[in-house]
């Protein structure tokens, strides 16, 4: 599957090096929290049909509804979301382009150019030491997905742990930049699941806001219920599975070949190897 394309405005952010400069002068001025503020308000409306036009986004499900800002647009709910239900089926937690990585035994993994290190993710060692030799599914949605993300198992949940950081774009070219998923503000928490082990979850925000919004923590939630959304912009989520506990379907081993494959939320992509 070909990569999807970066915006022109992100090649000369990450591209060049007067680019790198203004981005760095954006995040020090607060310019994403003052965009932010316009897209939540209801002078940002008209920026709503233009940005659907532009995409090609299906609003059928939506049809008649006004929205009260584009940000409301952007975070709109489905009435229902399907999935398989079938419990040793793992599914996919949303729309986004599907990369997956062996979690190795120093505890480091290649992203993009770089190297990763799971305190990266956790900021603590004994976090992601229970990772090693497990998997690493990175979901990367777009702006154009849709921004709400499920449960892919029946799990008991534990708390959230939100880390601020800057807000850099999740874009091909920024990732070969930056370190994208490190510097990112991020929020993570561990899914004791009925079917796949322990589950971390790790959500990571993006320019230009890089909203998180998390429903639950310290209790038990059902497969293919909401677990949260992204405001404002294309984020992602990185999934990492304890050693020995799934299996990507051949279809997806196929398609990752080409680099990110493309999966829809509520889809089958592994299967359980816990006995």
């Amino acid at each position: 599957m070909k990569k999807e394309p970066n915006d022109k405005s992100v090649l000369f952010l990450y591209g060049t090096k007067p680019g790198r400069v203004l981005l760095e002068f954006i995040l020090a001025i607060k310019t994403p929290a003052l965009l932010g503020l316009f897209l939540r308000s209801p002078l940002s409306v008209p920026a709503i049909k233009p940005f659907i036009r532009k995409n090609g986004i299906n609003m059928d499900e939506w049809k008649g509804k006004k929205f009260k800002s584009f940000n409301d647009f952007f975070t709109r709910k489905k009435e229902s979301v399907a999935f398989d239900p079938e419990p040793s089926h793992f599914i996919s937690p949303c729309d986004s382009l599907l990369t997956a990585y062996d979690i190795n035994e120093d505890s480091t993994f290649h992203i993009k150019g770089a190297d990763y290190g799971l305190t990266d993710f956790f900021q603590n060692e004994e976090t992601g030491k229970k990772f090693i030799g497990g998997k690493c599914l990175v979901f990367r949605l777009c702006a154009t997905d849709y921004h709400r993300y499920i449960y892919c198992d029946n799990a008991t949940v534990e708390s959230n742990h939100y880390i601020e950081g800057k807000l850099y774009c999740v874009q091909p070219i920024a990732l070969e930049k930056y370190k994208v998923f490190t510097l990112n503000r991020r929020s993570w928490n561990i899914l004791h699941t009925e079917n796949f082990g322990d589950v971390a979850s790790v959500e990571i925000g993006a320019f230009s806001v890089g909203g998180i919004i998390n429903h639950h923590e310290n209790c038990a939630v059902k497969k293919g219920e909401e677990k949260g959304y992204f405001d404002l912009h294309g984020s992602t989520i990185a999934l990492m599975f304890e050693k020995g506990k799934i299996k990507l379907l051949p279809e997806i081993e196929e398609g990752l070949k080409d680099g990110e494959y493309r999966v829809k939320i509520g889809q089958w992509i592994a299967e359980s190897l816990v006995s």
